[in-house]
C-alpha cells in the first residue's frame, strides 16, 4: 500500500511536468519567428532551466492532491475521485487561459501574463475590442482543446486509484503506511517549493540563463510567474493607495522639484568615452567613512581613494534592500514603499531604462560579476534583461576559490574582475557586487586586524574594514593594467546598514551611504573634490550620462548632480510610508497612522512644503509604477 500511494502522488507529479512542458513548447512554437535565428541548444535549454520553477509550481498544485490521495487511501469513494476530477480540471482549465492569453500579451507588451492583464479582466468589453477576432475565435477553441487534452492525460497517467483494497490490508500496516506517506511527502513538497536545499528560496531569476528574453520567459512556468505577480501587488489590486492630491496637481510639484533654471553640466571628465567599472558595495553606511561625518576606524582606505577622487557628502539610499539598490542605480527608479519590489516583476522592470543599455548604444561592452546567488531579489532575470554581455555569480568561480555562506569574499571577487578585464576589449562598463559585509560576516580576516567595538555591531565593522582594505588592494592591482589610465571606478553601497550609532531604520541617518567617482580619467582639477548636495543614489544615473554627453530624459527620477542649478533633496522609501530630505531638513512620514515619526523642519511653512513634495512624490511615482 505505502509503494501505491508514493506511485499515485509521483504520477500526479509527472502529469503536471508534462502538462507544463506542453504549455512551454505552445510558446515556442508560436513565436518561432523570433526564435528561429537561435541555435536549437540553447531553445532546449528552456526547458531545462525550467525544471525547478516547474517543480515549484507542480508543489504548489500536488498539496490539495496529497490530502485528497491520503484520505482515499481510507475510503476510496467515487466523490472523492469526482472531486479531484473536478480540482484538476479548474486549474487545467485556467492554465490553458493564461497560456493562450500570453501568446497575445507578448506580442502586446514583450512580457507574460501577470497583474496588469487581469485589471483589463474589469473591462471585458474593451479586451474584446481590442483583440481581432480570429485570435478570439481560435483563442476560445485552443483553450477547450488544451483543457480536454490536459484531461485526456490526465486520465491515462494520473487518475486517482488505489492499487489495492484498503478493506484486505491489515490496519496496522494501512496506518503505518500512511504515517509515513503523511511524514515523507509534505516534507518533499515543502522542499519542491522553496526549490531545493539552498539558502535562497526559489525566484523567478533561477529560469533565467539566455541573453535572448524570449528563451528566459518561455523557461519561466506561466502560473508561478502569475501568482508572484499577484503576491507582490496583493495590496494594490485596487490602485494607488497613496493618492493624497489630485493627480496633476501631485504630478505638477514634482516636476517642480526637478525643474532646473538652466543646464550648465561642470564636466569633470578628461573624455566623454572612458571604460566604467562600477563597484556595488555591499551595506555600507556613511557612518562607516571618516570624511563624511563616520568612525576614523573603519574605511580608512575609502577615505584616502577620496582625496584623490569626487566624494559625494549627502548621499541616501532610495531602499533598504540590495533588489531596491539595483534599480535605483541602473535605472534611477526609486524603491517602493510595503516591501514592494519592481524587479521581482518582468511585467514592470521591462518599462524601465537601464544603464547598460545607454552604454550598448556607445559600442561599449558589459558584464555583471556576484559572488553570490544572482537570484536573490530576481536580481538575475533583471540583468540578464537588460543585455549585459558577460554575467557571472557564485557558481562561476569553480569549487576550488574560497567562499563564506554568502559566497565568494570580496577578495576573490576583486581578483577575477581584473583577471576578467585582461581580456575584456575596450570600451567596457564592467559592473560588480560585493557581499563580504553582509551578515554572517564570515570573511577570512586575521584576528589580529580586527577592531574591538565593544558593541553588538562588531563584526559589521569589522567587515566593513576588510571590503575597504581589498577595494583598495583592488584599486593598486588596477593601476597595473593598460586599461586603468582610461577608466572612471565608481563606488556606491546598494543600501545601508545599522551602525554602532544605532539610528532607527527609519532614520535619515540610517539612510546615508557613501557614492565616489574615482579614477585618471578625472581631470587634476577635481581630484579631492567634494559634491555637498543632498541627493539620492537615483541620481547616479543622469550625473554619469550627462558627463557621457548623453540624454538622461528616460531617467526621469534622477538628477545630474553637477549642474549647480539642480535642486537638492532626497526621497528614500520606508515599509508603508517615505523620508523626505532637504538640506538642513527632513520629514519621515507613516502611511498607517497618518504622521511623521521623525521630523526636523525651520519652519511651519518648510514642513509644510516638504510635506506636499514628499507625499506628492510619492504618489506621482507609485502611479507610474502601477499604470507599468
Amino acid at each position: 500500500m505505502l509503494r501505491n500511494l508514493f506511485i499515485s502522488i509521483l504520477r500526479q507529479y509527472f502529469f503536471w511536468m508534462i502538462f507544463f512542458f506542453i504549455c512551454r513548447t505552445i510558446f515556442i512554437v508560436y513565436n518561432y519567428d523570433e526564435i528561429k535565428m537561435i541555435e536549437f541548444g540553447e531553445i532546449m535549454a528552456a526547458y531545462w532551466n525550467a525544471f525547478y520553477l516547474d517543480t515549484s509550481m507542480a508543489s504548489y498544485l500536488l498539496a490539495f492532491s496529497f490530502l485528497v490521495i491520503a484520505v482515499y487511501a481510507f475510503f476510496p469513494k467515487r466523490m472523492i475521485a469526482i472531486l479531484h476530477h473536478i480540482y484538476v480540471g479548474i486549474i487545467l482549465f485556467l492554465f490553458s487561459i493564461i497560456t493562450v492569453t500570453e501568446l497575445e500579451t507578448y506580442d502586446e507588451w514583450g512580457t507574460k501574463l501577470t497583474v496588469k492583464g487581469l485589471r483589463f479582466l474589469q473591462h471585458p468589453s474593451e479586451v474584446i475590442n481590442s483583440t481581432s477576432t480570429k485570435f478570439l475565435f481560435f483563442g476560445f477553441l485552443f483553450v477547450g482543446l488544451l483543457t480536454w487534452f490536459g484531461m485526456f492525460l490526465y486520465k491515462q497517467l494520473s487518475p486517482l486509484r488505489i492499487f489495492q483494497d484498503p478493506l484486505k490490508t491489515k490496519l496496522i500496516y494501512r496506518l503505518g503506511s500512511l504515517i509515513v506517506f503523511l511524514a515523507v511527502v509534505p516534507a518533499a513538497i515543502g522542499l519542491g517549493l522553496r526549490g531545493g536545499w539552498q539558502q535562497i528560496p526559489i525566484q523567478q531569476s533561477d529560469a533565467y540563463f539566455s541573453k535572448h528574453n524570449v528563451l528566459n520567459l518561455a523557461s519561466v512556468n506561466s502560473g508561478w510567474n502569475l501568482g508572484q505577480s499577484i503576491w507582490e501587488n496583493r495590496k494594490y489590486m485596487e490602485g494607488n493607495p497613496y493618492i493624497f492630491y489630485p493627480q496633476e496637481e501631485a504630478k505638477k510639484i514634482v516636476a517642480g522639484l526637478y525643474k532646473t533654471e538652466k543646464d550648465t553640466t561642470v564636466l569633470f571628465l578628461k573624455t566623454q568615452k572612458p571604460n566604467v567599472v562600477l563597484v556595488i558595495l555591499e551595506s555600507w553606511s556613511a557612518d562607516m567613512i571618516k570624511s563624511i561625518g563616520g568612525y576614523d576606524r573603519a574605511a580608512v582606505h575609502f577615505d584616502e581613494l577620496g582625496s584623490q577622487g569626487i566624494m559625494f557628502d549627502s548621499v541616501y539610499a532610495s531602499g533598504d534592500l540590495s533588489d531596491q539598490g539595483m534599480t535605483s542605480i541602473f535605472s534611477g527608479f526609486p524603491a517602493l514603499p510595503a516591501a514592494n519590489s519592481i524587479i521581482a516583476q518582468p511585467g514592470k522592470y521591462n518599462h524601465l531604462p537601464c544603464l547598460n543599455n545607454e552604454f550598448h548604444q556607445l559600442g561599449y561592452h558589459s558584464s555583471y560579476l556576484f559572488g553570490g546567488q544572482l537570484s536573490y531579489g530576481n536580481i538575475k532575470a533583471y540583468i540578464y534583461y537588460n543585455n549585459f554581455e558577460r554575467i557571472l555569480e557564485g557558481k562561476d568561480f569553480g569549487s576550488e576559490v574560497p567562499r563564506g555562506k554568502l559566497g565568494v569574499h570580496d577578495q576573490y571577487l576583486y581578483a577575477r574582475q581584473l583577471q576578467e578585464l585582461k581580456n575584456e576589449k575596450e570600451p567596457f562598463f564592467a559592473a560588480m557586487f560585493t557581499a563580504s559585509s553582509h551578515s554572517p560576516y564570515d570573511m577570512p580576516m586575521e584576528e589580529k586586524d580586527k577592531v574591538k567595538w565593544g558593541d553588538d555591531e562588531t563584526d559589521y565593522v569589522n567587515s566593513i574594514r576588510y571590503a575597504d582594505q581589498k577595494l583598495f588592494e583592488f584599486i593598486q592591482n588596477s593601476k597595473k593594467e593598460k586599461w586603468y589610465d582610461n577608466t572612471l571606478f565608481i563606488f556606491i553601497a546598494d543600501h545601508s546598514h545599522r551602525s554602532p550609532r544605532h539610528w532607527i531604520q527609519q532614520q535619515p541617518e540610517y539612510r546615508r551611504i557613501p557614492m565616489m567617482f574615482y579614477g585618471n580619467v578625472i581631470k587634476d582639477e577635481f581630484k579631492g573634490y567634494r559634491n555637498k548636495k543632498v541627493c539620492s543614489q537615483l541620481d547616479l544615473a543622469a550625473t554619469l550620462l550627462h558627463q557621457l554627453g548623453l540624454s538622461s530624459d528616460k531617467y526621469a527620477w534622477s538628477k545630474n548632480l553637477f549642474n549647480p542649478h539642480t535642486p537638492e533633496f532626497a526621497y528614500y522609501e520606508t515599509y508603508d510610508g517615505f523620508g523626505f530630505v532637504r538640506p538642513k531638513q527632513y520629514l519621515v512620514y507613516s502611511h498607517p497612522g497618518n504622521n511623521y515619526l521623525f521630523e526636523k523642519t525651520i519652519s511651519p511653512e518648510e514642513k509644510f512644503r516638504l510635506e506636499k513634495e514628499g507625499k506628492s512624490f510619492l504618489q506621482a511615482m507609485f502611479q507610474e509604477y502601477s499604470d507599468y
